[in-house]
């Protein structure tokens, strides 16, 4: 892709080591782990209880005290938002009161910046209910003697279920109700890729910028991977291994993980040109110089698989990673020797790591390197849209944070035991997908 002149204005973030850029960068300076016993939690959803053993289902990077009030206006719109909803509502607001577009809200065709000017890109999931939701239906499809009559469950579903329930569950709402929200009228989209999603969504943004669809678009993404249902329904990443202590047990990059630490998130960008920010005298905290996405199927793409096994190549694909990073540095007109930082997917998942440990290998073999994921779990679609704000805030503050490690230096990657002044004006972030699809994106200081 042609380099971008599209420039950051205010982000947000919801994350288990701090909400609000400031408190999240913080953390990741101070190492900070969000990693838990779900015990912890207080959403709400299931926890281990005082008898059970603490294994890689009852750990994760929840967000604690998140109170949804303080962000959601109107409130009673929290009546169909469901968690990933809701924090990526919270994220929205606080980019676009880091932006100053608060002052032109809502939007107005009497105002300098009109509803149509404005639009809401989001990356999304398939956002599962609590299984409680469906307890009393399920219930009353218990046949005489004790079976579950699936022939009973549409009928008792309609009667036992709240009518609102597939309204708090869509995953195309998040860009729904912060569009509503501000009275934004632009182009407004849902994108559902997997970890690549966030990137995705900024992608996108940028090309309705560039098309002229619209002068400001809003880019976010929310998941988590700690939802009760979803740890039910999907098996396609290897658990991880409790470590001594559980703050330790996201570990990526390390030939020793036995898998992936869940955890939730949401964030949130605001773009525009630069000549747009600048004439509204906005404050650009990064360029997004280029952007370059790829797929080539892995392993177990190309053989029909979806399997948590640790088999070489089953997952993610080296390649991808590759062609992405090498188009991403060209485009913006960069050798990998300008590379102040690198902010990694890395996960735990010790084929996909060696896959992406191959990718940087080749083409930044010796950048700074940190994982986000080592700190607050995995957060599925909201994983890179994360690791972006991470870059954007490590070029304001000129840092490179260390990474989480339960034993350092254990791998030929490049993480910091300690923060670093950056040593450049680039940072690259890399965002990836088990099936083969890779998003590499340069920030480049204002």
């Amino acid at each position: 892709m042609p380099r971008s002149n599209v420039v950051i204005t205010g982000l947000g973030v919801v994350s288990s080591i701090g909400i609000g850029g400031e408190a999240f960068f913080d953390g990741l300076l101070e190492k900070r782990s969000g990693i838990t016993s779900l015990a912890n939690r207080t959403d709400g959803c299931a926890t281990p209880s005082a008898s059970d053993p603490l294994t890689g289902h009852w750990i994760g990077g929840p967000v604690i005290d998140f109170e949804p009030k303080q962000y959601v206006r109107p409130r009673k719109s929290l009546k169909v938002m469901c968690r990933e909803i809701q924090t990526a509502f919270a994220a929205s607001r606080l980019a676009i009161e880091q932006s100053g577009l608060d002052a032109l809200l809502p939007l107005s065709e009497t105002g300098s910046l009109k509803p149509a000017d404005v639009g809401t890109v989001f990356g999304s999931e398939m956002f599962y209910g609590s299984p409680l939701d469906m307890e009393d239906a399920i219930k009353a499809s218990v046949t005489e003697d004790g079976k579950f009559d699936p022939a009973m469950f549409g009928s008792a579903a309609m009667k036992k279920v709240t009518p609102l329930w597939m309204l708090k569950h869509l995953p195309n709402m998040p860009a729904c109700h912060v569009g509503i929200s501000i009275n934004s009228h632009g182009p407004n989209n849902t994108l559902v890729l997997g970890d690549v999603s966030g990137m995705a969504a900024v992608i996108e943004s940028i090309s309705c910028l560039e098309r002229g669809t619209a002068k400001m678009m809003i880019a976010g993404a929310t998941g988590t991977r700690i939802n009760t249902t979803r740890m039910n329904y999907r098996a396609d990443l290897p658990l991880a291994a409790v470590a001594d202590p559980v703050e330790f047990s996201s570990r990526p990059h390390d030939p020793e993980s036995q898998g992936v630490v869940g955890g939730e998130a949401a964030a949130a960008l605001v773009l525009e040109s630069r000549e747009d920010a600048e004439n509204r005298d906005a404050v650009v905290l990064a360029r997004i110089a280029s952007y370059a996405s790829c797929f080539i199927a892995s392993g177990g793409m190309r053989g029909g698989q979806r399997s948590s096994k640790s088999e070489p190549q089953l997952r993610g694909s080296a390649e991808a990673m590759e062609r992405s990073m090498v188009i991403a540095l060209a485009d913006a007109g960069i050798e990998a020797s300008q590379v102040g930082l690198v902010v990694s997917h890395g996960m735990g998942d010790t084929i996909i790591d060696l896959a992406e440990r191959t990718a940087l290998a080749a083409v930044v073999p010796d950048a700074p390197v940190i994982a986000t994921i080592a700190s607050l779990g995995h957060s599925g679609a909201a994983s890179g849209m994360v690791d972006l704000v991470a870059g954007a805030l490590a070029l304001v503050n000129r840092q490179v944070p260390p990474t989480v490690q339960l034993r350092p230096n254990n791998v030929n990657i490049g993480f910091r035991d300690t923060s670093e002044t950056m040593a450049s004006n680039h940072v690259l972030c890399l965002s990836h997908t088990s099936e083969g699809n890779a998003i590499a994106m340069v920030l480049e200081a204002p």
